[in-house]
């Protein structure tokens, strides 16, 4: 137990307080009585923080103006705890405080939170509980972290762009690192055919070449042929006649010929008879008979073809044709590789002049014999052209089996083409992709990770549930027993609520297991909090008094339950500020109960009578107070309580025996006024009943005397020293007495006047 506060400086009001006196020793019931303000709460804040080793609890409290740091000894059980400014040198946790900040963290006075409600669960479910909720607390934080762990894997996944699912990806098995990558070529080079197929599609064939041609065969007949059979005279005369009467002499064998055709007896031109003409009309008919004619016809017929034959655009349309042809075999050579077509251009090159003169020769011939049908043609030219055409000819046959030899590859290579659908080649190329991502090294770690973090989670969820049962199955039989005990309490402190309903929760919204109850008031159930702001709760149903008597219950219930409870210190700060004076008889019966199973009980106080009755009930005690000035502070000193206990009138009494005796404090006037007071208080104290009236009306001592007087009360033997006192005693007063001027009496005049004074007492 607490042996003695020994040094507390530079903390709040304690400037520099020393004890060394053995009447400053505490004992198993102290009580320390102080008005507010004085340090009581201050000193039971070092105790806080001795019990919780909590420094800032003291340091915050440091004197203002101090320019030392804080200092404490306190003893307990003869060995002394040091806090030297930063620490202390060793705690003390086996003190159990009732204070302000306890109702502050357990029962607020506006209403119960969470934290409170977590509060509330580590006081009711005791040490054992609070193993088990504190193992279950560590249990949730490490499922939430490992869960979260499993959930960042899972994203990580997810994040991995697979399309595989997580188990189809788990289930691969190790060999396929090594095979997957075959099959990932295989899978490409099919892509890549099929790619190749659907561009192939769309490519072209080289086209086949036409060789330039021209039928020589009339033209040679043609032009071997001579007209043996036209007179050559008919033919001079006819000649001889269009050049003499001709300008146009080209076009004059066909004026004559026509002119024939339409001839009759006369000219047509002057109707002259045509008889004298008749030779010349003759060589007309033999020069432009039908035979001659038709000969004539066709040799016009092969000049005007062989003129308009441009063999020249023939043959460049040939180059232009092998020029579309070399770019669309260009085009088929990354499928088929490097593919040839003869180097047409050159041959083209190479005839071209050649068929041109052979061209111009013969059409020159065709000329030749348009003018003179028997002249003897030169067979040579035609027999080149040809023979040139037919080189030419053999050429793009030879061109053509080049082009149709390619064409032939080409289609056998689409033919050849796989026929499977290619979305379904890259589907399974992608799949395979991803088995051979999960074997690096990346998915190789997270592939050992998840499954070992899946089970650890699952683990430890399996773990927190069983622990979470443990604590509820342990909770079940107290919290009824704790719930009875509190209602017992209530009702010993005569509140009219109970609670109902206490029990403990460990659901998954909160990590650490609290408590919840309800109120039960007049047969109706009240909850601690409600979503509706008019409905009855605990925070506008229960009176502040109600609150704190509620949480000085769950202290009382809760102390009860604690291990080795004789060795605790238990320490009470103004238990009955917050509680209704009413219940402070209650409040002392049950600290009367709770001191014999403790180690020290200590309180706090600034209520005399609540003093008082503490020091009635357990009347081995020691009983301190603090005082304070502004000098030296606030000092711990020893209350004598049966001085304090004296009511002001025997304080009166004793002062008046006291100036008998020795020249001390009251003057003269004071304590002739103090004659008054003595017979006052005594005779409104006994006669109550009879003076109230006069009581109420603030008559004085004359007139309650001349009222007991005329009740009979009083013996009228001393009625005259009675009214001699009183004419003397400040002065005099209204009733039977005549006024007289109040004379100050002096201190010799005084001194037989307060036996003779305190005599009448005892016989009024």
């Amino acid at each position: 137990m607490i042996t003695k506060a020994k040094r507390l400086k530079n903390i709040g009001k304690f400037y520099d307080f020393a004890s060394s006196a053995n009447d400053l020793d505490w004992h198993k019931n102290t009580f320390v009585f102080a008005p507010n303000a004085y340090g009581k709460t201050t000193f039971v804040n070092v105790l806080r923080s001795l019990r919780d080793n909590d420094p800032k609890l003291i340091r915050s409290r440091k004197t203002l103006g101090a320019k030392g740091d804080p200092e404490a000894v306190i003893v307990i059980s003869g060995v002394n705890h040091f806090f030297n400014g930063s620490r202390w040198d060793k705690p003390h946790p086996d003190v159990q405080i009732f204070d302000a900040p306890f109702i502050q963290a357990n029962i607020l006075t506006n209403e119960i939170g969470h934290e409170h409600k977590k509060n509330i669960h580590k006081i009711i479910i005791g040490e054992q509980g609070k193993k088990l909720a504190d193992e279950l607390s560590a249990l949730k934080t490490k499922e939430k972290a490992k869960s979260q762990d499993v959930t960042n894997l899972v994203v990580q996944f997810n994040g991995g762009g697979f399309t595989l699912s997580m188990d189809a990806i788990l289930a691969i098995p190790a060999v396929e690192g090594i095979a997957v990558g075959a099959r990932i070529q295989k899978l490409e080079q099919d892509i890549k055919a099929k790619e190749s197929e659907e561009a192939v599609l769309k490519l072209g064939h080289p086209r086949l070449m036409a060789a330039p041609s021209f039928d020589l065969t009339g033209t040679k007949a043609l032009a071997s042929k001579k007209l043996i059979a036209v007179h050559e005279a008919a033919e001079k005369e006819v000649l001889s006649h269009i050049d003499r009467n001709f300008k146009d002499k080209p076009q004059a064998r066909q004026f004559i010929r026509q002119g024939l055709d339409t001839m009759q007896a006369d000219c047509p031109f002057c109707g002259q008879d045509l008889k004298n003409a008749a030779d010349l009309l003759k060589a007309y008919r033999e020069f432009f008979d039908e035979t001659f004619r038709a000969y004539q016809q066709g040799v016009v017929q092969q000049l005007t073809s062989i003129t308009k034959w441009n063999l020249d655009n023939d043959l460049t349309a040939l180059v232009s044709l092998h020029n579309a042809n070399l770019a669309t075999v260009r085009q088929w050579e990354k499928y088929l590789g490097e593919m040839k077509l003869s180097d047409f251009v050159a041959t083209i090159d190479r005839c071209r002049t050649g068929l041109a003169a052979s061209k111009n020769k013969v059409q020159s011939e065709l000329e030749r014999k348009q003018k003179d049908p028997n002249a003897d043609a030169d067979l040579a030219s035609i027999d080149a052209l040809t023979s040139g055409l037919t080189d030419l000819k053999a050429a793009v046959d030879g061109y053509n089996s080049e082009v149709t030899a390619f064409t032939e590859k080409a289609q056998l290579y689409v033919a050849s083409l796989p026929k499977s659908d290619i979305a379904l080649i890259r589907a399974d190329l992608t799949k395979q992709q991803e088995i051979k991502k999960r074997f690096t090294a990346e998915w190789k770690r997270w592939a050992t990770d998840y499954p070992a973090t899946r089970t650890d989670a699952d683990t430890l969820r399996t773990q927190k549930n069983a622990k979470q049962k443990e604590l509820e199955d342990y909770g079940k039989t107290i919290f009824d027993t704790y719930q009875k005990r509190i209602n017992e309490l209530l009702g010993t402190l005569g509140t009219d609520f109970a609670i109902t309903g206490l029990t403990g929760k460990t659901d998954e919204r909160a990590n650490e297991s609290y408590s919840d109850f309800g109120f039960l008031i007049l047969s109706q159930t009240v909850p601690l909090t409600t979503r509706q702001e008019e409905a009855p709760c605990f925070k506008n149903t229960l009176s502040e008094g109600d609150k704190s008597t509620l949480a000085f219950a769950f202290f009382i219930a809760a102390l009860e339950k604690t291990p080795v409870l004789d060795n605790q210190i238990v320490v009470f700060d103004d238990p009955l500020s917050s509680l209704d004076e009413t219940r402070r008889e209650a409040t002392a019966r049950l600290l009367l109960a709770l001191s014999p199973t403790v180690n020290q009980l200590n309180v706090f106080t600034h209520k005399r009578d609540f003093l008082h009755m503490l020091c009635d009930k357990m009347p081995e005690n020691k009983t301190l107070q603090v005082r304070s000035d502004k000098k030296h502070g606030s000092q711990f000193v020893v209350l004598d309580i049966e001085e304090d206990r004296k009511s002001a009138h025997a304080r009166l009494i004793e002062s008046m025996e006291r100036y008998l005796g020795e020249d001390f404090g009251p003057t003269a006037e004071t304590m002739q006024g103090n004659l008054r007071k003595l017979f006052e208080t005594v005779l409104k104290t006994k006669y109550y009943r009879v003076l109230s009236a006069d009581i109420k009306a603030k008559h004085g001592l004359a007139t309650l005397l001349t009222t007991l007087f005329g009740a009979g009360l009083v013996d009228v033997a001393i009625k005259p020293r009675l009214f001699d006192l009183c004419s003397v005693a400040n002065g005099s007063h209204h009733g039977e007495i005549v006024d007289v001027t109040a004379r100050q009496l002096t201190r010799d005049e005084l001194l037989p006047l307060i036996p003779e004074a305190l005599d009448l007492v005892h016989k009024v």
